[in-house]
């Protein structure tokens, strides 16, 4: 032994705790080194065993860790999980989700609402930077009981990407995401409603959703709203050019209108009621697109360049015959 150095390095005070067979994997490196009981190092931390019975006659023998060591690693692996778990797109666009929920359907809950709202447009637009595809992907597929909700979260999200496509500043986007996010909040019940809905409409619903627009306008006033473009958006989403005297002239606020709405027909036909099943992408796409004035229209023109015809999730056929599944 040279310079009297143990041959196996131990510390005489180490604790040890016994490993059990279900902590300790196959195949992967060990996140910590294994010792006898006296406490000698017997395989270093990232050695791997590579077969059972490597790991049973070890097993038998007895085969403990530093306690230290164990829990140094435990907390590394908790870090890491942690992390995994807020890099996961999926988990940022439910957090956004439930975010969404809590600001439409309590806004009392809300003091600073429009300061709320306008950093939720912020979280949508970093998870859209982040994973784009993942995002088109929660817009186009997402179902939850709560459509209105959902409904207005997939209008502000496919309005942030087409304003973006469009060349539209920071400050017009995000104006734009907030009348998107806020248009139905007048009827946001009668909204889930009318989707499982097969009779015609009474004569108290369409007053309700000829009026909602101003009163959204309203609502938003009274929540402390202050933003004209913002508020002149919601107020005028179902008037767009050349529809219902909708002047071409009105600035800022009529294309901010003119997008929501647009993207608010796209979205809606993506989506089943009681009296149609949902269109497949690519035919709410072609019907809003035609509708619309085809190339002339840059609203529309922009929401399907952006959105493609088959967004990610769609099923489709390939040449050779087989079934796919549209990942970006």
């Amino acid at each position: 032994v040279n310079a009297g150095r143990l041959p196996f390095p131990y510390a005489s005070d180490m604790k040890l705790l016994r490993l059990c067979a279900d902590q300790i994997c196959l195949g992967r490196p060990l996140p910590w080194g294994v010792r006898n009981e006296p406490g000698q190092l017997l395989l270093n931390k990232g050695f791997v065993i590579a077969s059972q019975h490597q790991l049973d006659m070890l097993l038998e023998r007895g085969v403990y860790v530093d306690v230290d060591e164990f829990a140094a690693a435990a907390a590394e692996d908790r870090r890491r999980q942690a992390g995994a778990r807020c890099a996961d797109p999926f988990s940022v666009w439910a957090d956004i989700q439930r975010r969404a929920n809590s600001l439409l359907r309590r806004p009392h809950e809300h003091p600073a609402f429009a300061a709320d709202v306008s950093q939720l447009g912020g979280q949508i637009i970093q998870a859209s930077e982040h994973d784009v595809d993942v995002g088109k992907f929660e817009m186009v597929q997402a179902s939850t009981p709560n459509y209105a909700v959902t409904h207005s979260l997939q209008t502000a999200v496919v309005t942030s990407l087409a304003a973006q496509r469009l060349g539209w500043s920071g400050d017009e986007r995000a104006k734009a995401m907030s009348a998107a996010l806020t248009m139905n909040m007048a009827m946001l019940d009668l909204q889930n409603a009318l989707t499982t809905q097969a009779a015609p409409l009474t004569p108290a619903q369409r007053g309700e959703i000829d009026s909602h627009a101003r009163r959204g306008r309203l609502l938003l006033e009274q929540k402390g709203v202050a933003c004209p473009d913002w508020l002149d958006a919601v107020e005028h989403h179902h008037l767009t050019h050349g529809e219902r005297g909708f002047a071409a002239d009105r600035g800022s606020a009529g294309q901010l209108a003119c997008l929501v709405h647009y993207v608010d027909v796209y979205l809606a036909k993506l989506s089943p009621r009681a009296t149609r099943p949902a269109l497949p992408p690519r035919v709410a796409a072609r019907e809003m697109f035609l509708s619309a004035g085809g190339a002339e229209n840059p609203y529309a023109s922009a929401i399907i360049k952006e959105m493609g015809i088959y967004p990610p999730g769609c099923f489709v056929k390939l040449a050779n015959g087989e079934t796919a599944v549209v990942v970006r």
